[in-house]
């Protein structure tokens, strides 16, 4: 007998697959009533003697198919091997392996059908061709795809069915290139696919991108008749929009003699997903003209991207009440659309009440997506506590997405240590922070606006792929951080990558050049955005006329103001805030009227807080009061930007009482920056005790004093001599609100102890122990400290350290015209004409100029 009909008389049945199922008792039992039924025999016990006696083994055969048919597979291939045992039989009929086969195909483990297919090669049936459909089903079934291409390729005759099978089999496994490659074989022998065949296919072509092969296809399947199947008409629409042809897409769906829902969803999707919203709203609105379908929860899911993307508030709500109406709404998927639709809509509030009155069972998604509206919505506050409550209360973990959208947050808040918190759990998690650009983005932004650009780069450097988005953080967080020679030469490495700046990169860029006041690199980048077409944007327009007015060249604002045929209020703002920063404050009066004569532009926020400044600048005993009607008759007095800047207006005029008023009629109007804007206001103006009054008063409204707050505090402090509470408050800055001093609170220190004569405990507190503070500014090299120091040595006649302070300002602001000043007014207090003499002709030798004062009274 041959080596394998040996191998599988003696093939042992797995142990997993004998137990009760094909115990002797019940298989016995099965076999009793089978065999009845198919041989004719009555007795079990007589089966085997009678069964192998007989010389056809038809009888045999038919209890192998019956066997197959009734899902009885262990026994079929257990009743071949008892077959196998009788010595009578020495080579079975070829008929008895195509169902036996497919009994192998149905059990748990492969080793019974590769045993099989080797005994079949011994017998000689290795090419028969319905053994060989079999054996290629067996293989496609247990992933061995490339044993059964080698069948395939040994049959001497390939039908339809082998084709069919073969490239169902590869396409379901994602080998695309392969189902391409025997779909050619097919058509070229003249055979017929299937309908899965010519679904696979379209799908190899829509996966490898392969768009000449796509159209072939296409053709091919209209002319052999698949022009009415619609779901072969979808397959073609999917590959089309992945090739992102959309036009190629509708066109086969245009030209559908019947489309069903499926049609619809994926052009509507489609237009939503590539920017095209008013399309696949109409594309909606066609659908509901048919009557003779249903939109399901696809349909909706694209439309409602489609409402965010575009704004429409209005369909938006339309859809949500449908989704009331038909109970849709227990769906979480678009629950979470409509939560997303209104964020997207600027209707954050709208957004929060469906989280937390509609969605009863939340997903991370859920989550992810308030997180995002708040953030993008600028309620930054809100978004960092969402996340946090997240974290306590769900038993979600926060994946990519919810950190990429809640740094932001955090960093627009200035929160540098909770960012480093999430920086510390991706690590942890074990995320890809710089495979994934959009989460190493975010990072490298949020580490950026928190000032600390060594991280930054650190992890900038890291980012496997950085797109564009990732230099512009970069950009924009050197422009924060006053580096704006690196931002330039990020744009240069930029290029060199071959990536591609956009309208957001050229803003920056004008940033960076109105910060050196480089006018030779602005018009430098003019040109370029004039060659590759920015020039366009309105938004970068805005930013070359700001270029120009921070480098000095007004002329050229001037031009591209009247030259520029589209304005929006940002535009006039920009010539505005211009003229107030360059002092031709009449300039910008005559702009802000120019702007209110055309109705066109009606002026914002922004607009009123220039006007405010500019009439103050003008018009310093009246000023304020004067933008104060403005203010009042355009209705701005309910906007609390406005009102705080009319408050701090006030108050640098020295009109605190009426500043005090205005803080006490905004009420509920007043943040944050109110508070702080008052307290500084109470300290510039000598009332000290005023302004820690203030302080306890704050947060029995709700609002906790910040780092500005104590800053502002401890100056007033400093101003009113009260060392004992500057000193408490700086104690309580620390203990009770965790917050670490800054560079600007130990100056404040520093010069509290120093107008106060108390010069040897301000030394001692610069030289001991606050060399290095918080944020990694060295108190020791700051000149403003120094500058303090002499400013106090020189009320206080103290010589020595006022000698020690002056020589180093000298050596760290030897441009500072007011601290030379300082000391030169420190040697005539002490009769040194010497030194004073020397002093001043170094002064005049470096040309420096001394900076001119004023006074808040007119005469």
């Amino acid at each position: 007998m041959p080596i394998l009909h040996n191998q599988l008389k003696n093939t042992q049945f797995p142990v997993f697959s004998l137990p009760k199922v094909a115990s002797h008792t019940r298989f016995n039992g099965f076999l009793s009533s089978t065999i009845t039924t198919v041989t004719g025999f009555k007795s079990c016990k007589r089966f085997s003697s009678e069964l192998l006696a007989l010389k056809s083994m038809d009888p045999c055969i038919s209890l192998i198919k019956t066997f197959a048919g009734s899902r009885r597979f262990l026994q079929s291939v257990f009743l071949f091997k008892k077959l196998l045992l009788s010595p009578s039989w020495l080579k079975p009929d070829m008929l008895v392996f195509p169902p036996l086969i497919k009994s192998c195909a149905c059990l748990p483990h492969p080793n019974f059908g590769f045993v099989i297919h080797g005994y079949l090669i011994k017998c000689g049936f290795r090419n028969w061709v319905g053994v060989g459909n079999s054996l290629i089903r067996l293989y496609v079934k247990f992933g061995h795809f490339w044993d059964a291409y080698g069948v395939f390729e040994e049959m001497p005759v390939r039908d339809e069915d082998l084709f069919n099978c073969l490239v169902s089999g590869f396409g379901s496994n994602g080998f695309y290139g392969e189902v391409l490659v025997l779909f050619e074989q097919m058509v070229h022998v003249g055979l017929f696919p299937s309908s899965d065949s010519a679904f696979y296919v379209i799908m190899a072509c829509g996966e490898l991108g392969n768009v000449k092969k796509g159209a072939w296809v296409h053709k091919f399947l209209i002319e052999n008749g698949f022009g009415g199947n619609v779901s072969i008409l979808n397959s073609l629409i999917s590959m089309y929009i992945k090739f992102g042809k959309i036009d190629s897409g509708r066109r086969v769906f245009c030209d559908m003699p019947k489309r069903d829902i499926v049609s619809w969803n994926m052009l509507i999707t489609a237009y939503a997903r590539n920017g095209n919203w008013p399309e696949a709203c109409n594309l909606f609105l066609s659908m509901k003209s048919t009557g003779d379908l249903v939109p399901n929860r696809i349909t909706f899911l694209g439309l409602l991207l489609a409402c965010g993307q575009i704004g429409d508030l209005d369909l938006g709500k339309s859809i949500h009440g449908h989704l009331i109406c038909t109970g849709l709404m227990s769906d979480i998927h678009l629950g979470t659309a409509i939560l997303d639709m209104y964020a997207k809509c600027d209707r954050v509030d709208c957004s929060k009440t469906i989280f937390e009155e509609e969605l009863f069972d939340k997903s991370l998604v859920s989550w992810n997506s308030l997180i995002t509206g708040y953030s993008h919505n600028g309620y930054y506050q809100e978004a960092t506590l969402l996340y946090e409550r997240m974290i306590s209360e769900s038993n979600l973990k926060p994946d990519a997405v919810s950190f990429a959208n809640v740094v932001p947050a955090y960093a627009s808040l200035a929160n540098k240590r909770r960012i480093q918190s999430i920086h510390a759990f991706i690590i942890k998690r074990g995320l890809d922070l710089y495979g994934d650009v959009v989460l190493g983005t975010a990072m490298v932004d949020g580490y950026g606006k928190c000032l600390d650009m060594k991280v930054a780069e650190s992890l900038f450097s890291g980012i496997e792929k950085p797109n564009t988005a990732t230099w512009n953080a970069m950009i924009a967080g050197n422009n924060l951080n006053h580096y704006a020679d690196n931002s330039m030469l990020l744009f240069l490495e930029m290029l060199q990558s071959k990536v591609f700046p956009d309208a957001i990169t050229m803003v920056m860029l004008f940033q960076s050049c109105g910060q050196l006041g480089s006018l030779k690199q602005g018009s430098m980048v003019h040109c370029y955005c004039l060659s590759k077409g920015f020039s366009m944007h309105l938004t970068v327009g805005n930013s070359i006329i700001d270029m120009y007015m921070n480098c000095g060249s007004v002329k050229s604002s001037q031009l591209l103001f009247n030259e520029m045929s589209l304005k929006n209020v940002v535009t006039w703002n920009t010539m505005l805030s211009g003229y107030v920063k360059i002092g031709e404050c009449a300039k910008a009066m005559r702009v802000f009227c120019q702007m209110r004569s055309e109705n066109q532009y009606k002026p914002d926020s922004v607009s009123m807080i220039t006007f405010i400044q500019a009439s103050a600048a003008i018009l310093t005993s009246c000023g304020a009061e004067i933008a104060h009607g403005f203010i009042a008759k355009l209705g701005f007095d309910t906007e609390t930007l406005v009102m705080n800047s009319l408050i701090d207006t006030y108050s640098k005029a020295g009109f605190i009482e009426k500043a005090r008023g205005l803080f006490m009629q905004m009420g509920n109007l007043r943040d944050q920056s109110s508070w702080n804007i008052m307290i500084a206001g109470c300290g510039m103006n000598g009332l000290g005790r005023e302004a820690c009054e203030l302080v306890s008063r704050m947060e029995k409204y709700g609002h906790e004093p910040n780092s500005i707050t104590f800053t502002s505090l401890l100056s007033s402090c400093s101003h009113s001599g009260l060392i004992e509470e500057g000193c408490w408050y700086f104690d309580m800055m620390t203990r009770k609100y965790k917050i670490q001093p800054g560079l600007e609170h130990w100056t404040c220190i520093i010069d509290m102890y120093a107008r106060a004569g108390k010069l040897e405990e301000a030394y001692q507190l610069i030289e001991n122990g606050l060399h290095q503070n918080s944020d990694g500014d060295a108190l020791w090299d700051c000149d403003a400290v120094w500058g303090a120091l002499l400013s106090a040595c020189r009320m206080n006649m103290n010589m020595e350290l006022g000698l020690l302070a002056g020589g180093k300002l000298l050596k760290l602001a030897p441009d500072n015209s007011g601290y030379r000043t300082l000391l030169s007014n420190l040697y005539a207090s002490g009769k040194r004409w010497d030194e004073k003499a020397k002093l001043r002709r170094e002064f005049e030798d470096q040309r420096l100029m001394k900076k001119p004062g004023f006074s808040v009274v007119e005469m």
